[in-house]
């Protein structure tokens, strides 16, 4: 039995979206929470490629999906310098708030 005085590990539950450039991808619960809100939502209405749509019709990609690719990928660099350079002591939280940084980052108006 473990001693009372070790802190359990929290667990926490990841949502899984599949990706069409990166498949599937695990997000963290915060990071749900803030792609279910309105303000996050409405990029699903912004064409990523502009006029190009007009050209090439299979080019359909939106803000809403490249947001959730470049939350991914961020929160991949962070990882990648996490393994890297230990000296740069990068924690959990400094994940999370690259990959919230990449979310987030086409929000403006």
């Amino acid at each position: 039995m473990a001693s009372p005085s070790k802190k359990a590990k929290k667990t926490i539950i990841t949502k899984v979206f599949n990706d069409p450039i990166h498949g599937s991808i695990e997000l963290h619960p915060l990071l749900i929470k803030i792609i279910d809100t309105p303000q996050f939502q409405r990029l699903r209405f912004i064409k990523q490629l502009g006029g190009v749509y007009f050209v090439y019709p299979g080019a359909s990609h939106n803000r809403f999906e490249h947001s959730i690719g470049v939350g991914y990928l961020a929160g991949k660099l962070a990882e990648a310098l996490r393994s890297r350079q230990p000296e740069l002591n990068i924690t959990d939280r400094d994940v999370l708030c690259v990959q919230i940084a990449g979310l987030c980052h086409d929000l403006g108006e």
